[in-house]
This record gives C-alpha cells, structure tokens and sequence, in this order.
C-alpha cells in the first residue's frame, strides 16, 4: 500500500468523524440512540470517501514459463522415399515417446510442405516443400525468444526463398538430416525459358540452365527437341564442384502451331537420378501481320520514312494505294494513314466510315483544310494561316505511354499552317507547337481516343527530316522507329479483337496451380465485370471436354484448370452474348518436383543451425540432441513476472455499504421522529 493511501484513508476517517461529531454532539441535545446514529453516519461519509479516491495496488505475480520445443516433421514426397522414412519415423517415436521432454518442454509437433501444420500425421502426400517459408512462419509465431525447432527433415526445398533466422528473439533451429547425404555426381536442367508466343518465319531465344555437381570436370551433350525433332546439340563444358551453365539457343519459328521444346542434356556415366536430365517448354507460332495502308496522292519523302519506320518490325507491312483505291483494300488493312488529303480522298473517308479501323492523319502545306474540316469530325482548322516552320515540344504531362526518352528539343521544325487547331474527341497531345522560340498552345501531335476509332494527328510535313536527325545524332533510326512504333500500339489497342486479352502459360510443369486469365473492356476500354466469359477446353484429337464460366478475381476473370491429367490441349474463351472469342493452346506437363533432387542437403541445413544458435544432429545422434535440450541452460524454463495495477476496495462493497449505513441512519430517525 502507497502512502497516498494511508493519507487518503486518515483524511477520510478524520472527515467522516469530524462531521458525524458536529451533526450529533456539537451544540445538540441528547436524543435516542445518538451513538448509534453517529457511528452509522461517520460509516457512511468514511465509505463515500473512499470511493472517491483511486485507491490502487500493484499486484505482482510470477509464473514459470516452460521452453516452448516445436517438433517440426517433413511430410513431403521426398521425406518419404526408402532413404528417408524409416529414420524420419524413428525421430518422431524418439521425442514423442521420451516421458521426461513433456515434463521439461511445452512440446508442440508441426508437420510441413508447401506450408506448415499443427499435428503429427504423415502420409507424405506434400509436392512441393518449402523449408524457409516454414520456419519464418514459425518463428513469426514466436517473438519471445523462448523456442527452439527440431526440424527432421531431408534439406530438400524446391519452393519459397532462401531465409534464416535474425535478430535477438530469434528462434534457434536444430536440424535432424535423414536420407541420403553422399554426393554423387548430377547433371541437371533447372530451367528452360522462352516467349509464349513468336512469329513465324522470325528467330527467337531459348534460354536452358544447366547445373553440375561432381569431383571431376566434365563435358556434357545438350540435345533441343521441337516438336519431337532434333534441331539442336552442343557440348557444353562444366568444371569441378558446383558449376552452372545459362546457354541461349536460337530457334527458328519456321510453322505456324503450337512447338513442344524439349531440352535434354545426355546422363553421366553411373549417375544416379536421371530424371532431372530434361525439361520441355512450349511456344506458339503465330502469323499474324499488322497490314498498314498509305493513302498519298503523290509522292513525299515523308511516304519512305514512314514505311521504312513502320517496317522496320517484320510484323508489319506497309502498302502504298491512290485514294480511288482505298474502297477495294478496306477489308485487308488493320491501319490507315492518310497522307495530306484533298478532295480526291473523299471516296476514301466515305469507305473509312464503314468500319472502325484506326487512322493515322498527316497534314501538311498540300492539305486542303477547307475539305479536311468538313469530311471530318475529328479535329478542325479555324481560319488557316500562313504556313511556318514549326518545331516540336514535348509535353510532360502526357500520359498514353513513356515518351520522356524522347528527345525532340534538337528536332529540325517540319512544315505546317498556323491557327487555332481544335481537336472534338477525347485526346492529349504528345507535341506542341513552337515558332521563333515562342510556344504557341497549339498541338503539333495528338492522339485521340474516340468513341468509334483511335487516330494520331500530325499537324505537319517533314517528318523525314526527324527520323534522318535520329540517325545524325545516335547513328541508327532506333529512338525515332521506337516513339512511332508507340503510336502503332496505341493505334491497334483500339481494335476490337484486343478487347477481349487472354493471359497463360504454354506448359503447365506443375509447379504452380495451373490457371488461364482473361480480361475484357467495355467500348471505352474500362475494365468490364459484369460480361459473361465461358471457358472450352478441347483434347489433342479436337473433343471437346469441358465448357464452364469464368470467375471474376481483381479485375480479372479465371479459370483453374489444374485438374486436368497431362497432355496437349487447346481451348477457347468466349464472351458470351458477343462475337468476342479468343482461343490458344497449352500443355499440362508431367513434372515431378520431389523427384528432381535425391541427395538430402546437410549443408543448407548447416547453415540454418549456425545463423541460427543451433547445430546440426543426424538420425543416429538423437541422444545426443536430446541430452544437450536437457542439460543446456538456454532452455530452462523462463520466470515471467506479470504487473497489475489493482484496486484496493472493490467498489461494489463500499457501494453497498453506503447505501445500508445511510439507510438504516434514516430509518431510526424516522423510527424516533427525528425527521
């Protein structure tokens, strides 16, 4: 007790006797049972006073807090093997069977794969083990420095990221390594990278990883499978110990299709596990083209830059046609350029009505603003002036795409008119115009995003002249030929077939859930959840196998098709209600992740034991292990002391007693006619 509260108690007592005194004996008469009544109203008063102070206490109270020992078993495909079984469960009986660990530890049993759970049943069903993932979980769970892990596991992870454990709480890890800890020599692929898609007739990179692990250095045969055919074999070297290769193949995309791409690397003399020796990819080749029409009246050498520019993708291909001609090539052109119109292009904005292909505009001193203003409800000229050299500024705060690389501040000017330049859809200006040093205001470059087609607007001639000052300047066409291949993005992001966008992967190995995305935009290309997509999935020989919806998930739409057995299969999605359909092909691989390594890895483990404070036990050494958790002064149980501010008096009572001493005051003066 606090002095403050043997202060208050003897104020309180001193008042409440004061005032009882002077309301019974001080200049009063005698009257019936005066002591009585006065000891009940000096009760009352010292009660009331006490409930107004805070009258506290710290109560302490000590526990003894046992070492918490998690036992932590492996329960993956690879624990399970005839190496590692029988020493795994000799470890489980040794702890779970020893009478005095329960008595000494708060043992708790753990059993891990891909994640981790509370309990001790093992049926060694887990195909992916993740070692790093478990024991962060468990020491996230342990932040008071009082556990320790006895992990008994192979050393085998094949999922997560590398991690150990830090920091003064730490929880300390002693590792148990069963199954087969001599090293033999292996050679395997750990992995092989390529695009999902590539086109035909092009040469695309095939990226393989090949690892080593032997005494002696040796030379290995890597063989490249498409499609079952052989198209590639080199000798790789590789050095003694632990050696790694990252080769690039370089494929040719020769036939239009799905291509399986198997690398294969030829298996050492008496090598032991050979099932790590291949890995298959896959990849489809598409030929798909983007057809560009120049629509000129006559010749310009802003004509050449621009199909030099466009072609130089070999995805896209440039032909030139007179505007009488645009009506008969209106159903093989994917974008339009229309090069400084005049009346003569009048046939060809009646035809581009027809469709909602996007259109590339150049205007120039040859272009009649008096047709273009009235053909057109995309932008408009008021009152043209004179024509002027007109020179590039970039705008910084557009936004379709990273144009900040450009660097138009050297740019010649190009040839254009001066006047009020309106644009009528929804847009933002990539350049603007500047004379003399002055800017004017006005767009020199814009792009719109209209409700029925995308468009570019150049308000100016001489583009030529930009891309021969690239070539000037970095010695190639690279930074201009990359800014307009933006712009024949932006352009075809606005056809509708790119509405709806698939998004998988060609194989399937089995190393993650197996899932095909899809996203689909409304007319102003937001997002839309509320469309219908169905899913169709097809086996190798075309029969069709399943058909069911698409789930919405974060501005997406899924389907997990990780049920499927392994083989090739083609599918289609389709948004249902629509003509909007896309399909592809895929592979679901039989890949087993446990089997890839049969060599257990004391030395990861080791290095979880010392970053750690732990060490590392074997099968045989359980004993061992189990005298040191015993006699060790670290896992002794742990004096906790917990604090509590308490009250003295519990309210309840003085409440109660209150209420009974003035009670039973008014009753007797009541009773005596004191009242």
């Amino acid at each position: 007790m606090t002095l403050e509260n043997v202060l208050w108690i003897t104020l309180s007592a001193v008042l409440a006797i004061a005032l009882a005194w002077i309301s019974y004996f001080y200049k009063s008469g005698k009257t019936p049972h005066q002591w009585l009544l006065a000891c009940l109203r000096c009760l009352g008063l010292f009660s009331a006073f006490l409930l107004l102070a805070p009258l506290q206490f710290e109560k302490v109270t000590v526990n003894m807090e046992p070492h918490r020992l998690m036992l932590v078993l492996d329960n993956s495909v690879s624990a399970g093997r005839n190496a590692s079984r029988p020493a795994l469960e000799q470890a489980h009986d040794f702890f779970m069977k020893d009478a005095e660990l329960p008595e000494r530890f708060d043992l708790q049993v753990f059993t891990f794969g891909s994640g981790v759970r509370k309990g001790d049943t093992l049926d060694f069903s887990e195909k992916r083990t993740d070692i790093a993932g478990t024991l962060k979980t468990l020491s996230n769970a342990s932040l008071d420095g009082n556990t320790s892990v006895v992990l008994v596991t192979d050393g085998i992870q094949n999922q997560g990221r590398g991690w150990l454990p830090s920091g003064p709480n730490a929880i300390s890890v002693f590792p148990v390594v069963i199954g087969d800890t001599t090293a033999y020599r292996d050679i395997r692929i750990d992995g092989l990278n390529s695009n999902r898609f590539a086109f035909l007739d092009n040469q695309y990179p095939l990226e393989v990883l090949i690892s080593y692990r032997g005494d002696e250095a040796t030379t290995a045969l890597l063989t490249v499978f498409d499609n079952g055919r052989k198209v590639h074999s080199e000798q790789v070297p590789l050095s003694a110990g632990r050696a790694s290769k990252r080769l690039s193949v370089l494929m040719s995309a020769r036939e239009v299709g799905f291509h399986t791409l198997t690398a294969e690397v030829a298996s050492l003399e008496n090598e032991r596990n050979t099932r790590n020796n291949r890995q298959t990819a896959g990849i489809e080749v598409i030929d798909e083209k983007t057809r560009v029409t120049i629509v000129a009246g006559r010749s310009h050498p802003d004509i050449g830059a621009l199909t030099r520019s466009i072609e130089s993708n070999e995805q896209r291909q440039v032909v030139l046609i007179k505007p009488g001609d645009v009506p008969s090539k209106a159903d093989d052109t994917d974008v339009w350029i229309f090069y400084q119109p005049d009346p003569a292009f009048r046939k060809a904005y009646a035809a581009l009505e027809n469709g909602n292909k996007p259109l590339l505009t150049v205007t120039g001193g040859l272009t009649n603003w008096n047709f273009l203003n009235g053909i057109q409800k995309t932008f408009r000229l008021e009152g043209p002036g004179p024509e002027e050299e007109l020179l590039p500024e970039l705008n910084p705060s557009f936004s379709y795409f990273d144009a900040r690389d450009w660097a138009v501040g050297s740019y010649p000017p190009i040839s254009g008119f001066l006047g009020e330049y309106l644009v009528l859809q929804p847009h933002e200006n990539l350049l603007g115009q500047r004379v003399r040093g002055i800017s004017l205001n006005e767009p020199l470059m814009t792009l719109v995003k209209g409700t029925e087609r995308r468009e570019v607007v150049i308000f100016g001639e001489g583009l030529w002249k930009w891309r021969m000052h690239s070539y000037t300047q970095d010695g190639d066409f690279l930074k201009f030929d990359t800014l307009f291949g933006k712009l024949w993005l932006f352009l075809g992001a606005g056809k509708a077939n790119e509405r709806l966008n698939l998004d998988y992967q060609n194989v399937f190995d089995g190393q993650e859930a197996a899932v095909i995305r899809a996203q689909f935009f409304d007319e102003a290309l937001r997002f839309d959840p509320s469309a219908q997509l169905t899913l169709q999935i097809r086996d190798s020989t075309g029969s069709l196998l399943d058909s069911y919806p698409m789930a919405v998930s974060k501005r997406e739409y899924q389907a997990d098709i990780s049920s499927l057995s392994p083989g090739a299969y083609s599918f289609e999605v389709a948004v249902d209600d629509t003509a909007f359909r896309k399909s592809g092909q895929f592979r679901i691989q039989e890949f087993d992740l446990e089997n890839q390594q049969v060599r257990s890895d004391p030395e990861a483990l080791q290095s979880i034991a010392q970053a750690s404070g732990g060490a590392l036990y074997y099968p045989s050494q359980l004993e061992q292990l189990r005298d040191s958790l015993m006699s060790g002064d670290r896992f002794r149980p742990v004096s906790r002391s917990q604090r509590n501010v308490v009250s003295l008096i519990d309210f309840r009572w003085l409440l109660g007693l209150i209420v009974a001493a003035f009670g039973a005051e008014w009753f007797l003066r009541k009773y005596n006619g004191l009242l």
